[in-house]
């Protein structure tokens, strides 16, 4: 019950989440339309075109009765929960007006929102959410509108598309669109409407929505699309796998999720760098490499698997939301555990430093050596190490995990998470293995070249808790 009050708590303090896209960073295209009269603007018109991407994703989260299309009350249910998260934040929207003739500090005013005629619904195989604005702003010629569609919070990315109107004439505009913002001028005399681009060159209007940018992923584009290739294929064959169980699709299954776990754990992160500066700095051997590595795979999976396990059976619709949010306090306790292990490592090094008996040691690690293997409190480094790389849950992980739960195929969840393990723990071993290597080849008994090596370790550890605790 405890345990069941927590995480409600949790939640409720971090509801501002977007529940529908906190794994997936849905694009949307803008088109604005514009009514009333040549001397008053009396309402304003928003109409979000998703793409097929996101549309993919809501269907295998929410399409209950698994037909592969999104019915009524699948549509109500997102509807609920997008206005959930757009309703706090002014439904993403800023609307200026300058008005022209106006004095310097009266001249910019911020329009409000007053929101109706929300709807969500499909148009053929396109998603589209509209919302009316209604307003009653005067209208003098010269005088401009700015719009600003933008998500701070990172969840949605926005591209304006066209601007209409249904004003009757002499009313007449100009309007110049740079991705998510838009300047609108009302010219003061009848021209025809038209668009300027970036260097205010007269175009005709877009007829079709361009390309949406894709959002920058710090993982290298060609290893990127090579994940998502394997996610889809994973998850295609977990559906072959429910509707016809053989060995081959039960051995290409595994091999799948295998190779997805070590095409996973070579992008940037997933504790390679951390493992090897504490191998580096606490002289372990190469049997206590691999079993870190192995450690921080089970780890790094199991975690993501469990939590998604059990918040998908506490809190349905607002998964992701929660989600999300222990993802980022797992990511600063990990940070705070690296930078106590390097704190104690070096605090430790610089005490034996202090003491060291000025006689002769044969053996095979000098005096000055306090590392994690000389230490009587080595497992509780090496756990804190492992801890602190495995603890983040993965989001590349928790989609697979997802659509198995949402699927009921929880024992094909479990056996995707084992071999996801498996295959990150191969990469973390190799980069482990490949350091203990190179200090061992270039080994030399300077005592100082020792220090001075392990230290320069431990500055790396450092500067990953930190640079994790403030990003």
């Amino acid at each position: 019950m405890f345990k069941k009050a927590l995480l409600l708590t949790l939640l409720a303090c971090h509801l501002n989440a977007c529940a529908l896209c906190a794994l997936y960073t849905p694009s949307a295209t803008v088109n604005i339309h514009l009514d009333g009269t040549p001397t008053h603007l009396d309402s304003i018109t928003f109409q979000w075109t998703f793409t097929q991407d996101f549309i993919k994703v809501l269907l295998e989260r929410y399409d209950s009765n698994k037909n592969q299309k999104l019915d009524k009350n699948e549509l109500e249910r997102i509807k609920i929960i997008l206005e959930n998260y757009i309703h706090k934040h002014r439904y993403l929207t800023q609307i200026e007006y300058l008005n022209a003739t106006a004095s310097m500090q009266e001249q910019t005013t911020q329009l409000p929102l007053h929101v109706s005629e929300k709807n969500l619904f499909l148009e053929g195989e396109t998603l589209l959410f509209t919302f009316k604005a209604s307003l009653h702003q005067p209208l003098s010629p010269n005088d401009e509108i700015t719009f600003v569609i933008e998500d701070k919070e990172g969840y949605f990315n926005f591209l304006i598309h066209d601007i209409t109107h249904g004003i009757e004439k002499p009313f007449a505009m100009e309007y110049n669109l740079y991705n998510h913002v838009a300047f609108l001028k009302i010219t003061d005399t009848l021209v025809p409407q038209h668009t300027l681009d970036a260097n205010h060159v007269a175009h005709e209007p877009r007829s079709t929505p361009p390309a949406m940018q894709q959002p920058t992923n710090s993982t290298p584009s060609w290893l990127q699309t090579h994940l998502t290739q394997m996610q889809e294929r994973i998850q295609e064959t977990m559906k072959s796998l429910k509707e016809q169980a053989t060995l081959g699709a039960y051995a290409l299954f595994l091999g799948s999720s295998f190779l997805y776990g070590l095409l996973h754990a070579a992008g940037p992160g997933h504790g390679k760098a951390l493992v090897s500066s504490y191998l580096f700095a606490s002289s372990h051997r190469y049997p206590k490499a691999i079993t870190m590595s192995a450690l921080i795979g089970l780890v790094h999976t199991f975690s993501a698997f469990i939590l998604t396990l059990i918040i998908y059976a506490l809190f349905d619709l607002f998964f992701n939301a929660f989600f999300t949010n222990v993802t980022y306090y797992a990511t600063k306790l990990s940070a705070l555990m690296i930078i106590g292990i390097a704190g104690y490592l070096a605090w430790k090094k610089l005490s034996a430093l202090k003491h060291t008996p000025k006689i002769v040691s044969f053996s095979a690690h000098p005096f000055a050596c306090h590392c994690a293997g000389c230490s009587q409190k080595s497992q509780s480094t090496d756990w804190g190490v492992v801890l602190s790389a495995g603890i983040v849950p993965c989001p590349g992980t928790i989609t697979i995990f997802i659509f198995a739960l949402s699927t009921g195929a929880y024992l094909l969840g479990f056996l995707a998470a084992l071999s996801m393990s498996l295959g990150m723990s191969f990469m973390i071993a190799l980069a482990s293995l490949s350091t203990l290597f190179a200090k061992n080849r270039f080994k030399t008994h300077n005592t100082k070249m020792i220090f001075y090596s392990e230290s320069l370790s431990l500055i790396i550890m450092l500067s990953l808790g930190i640079v994790l605790l403030f990003l």
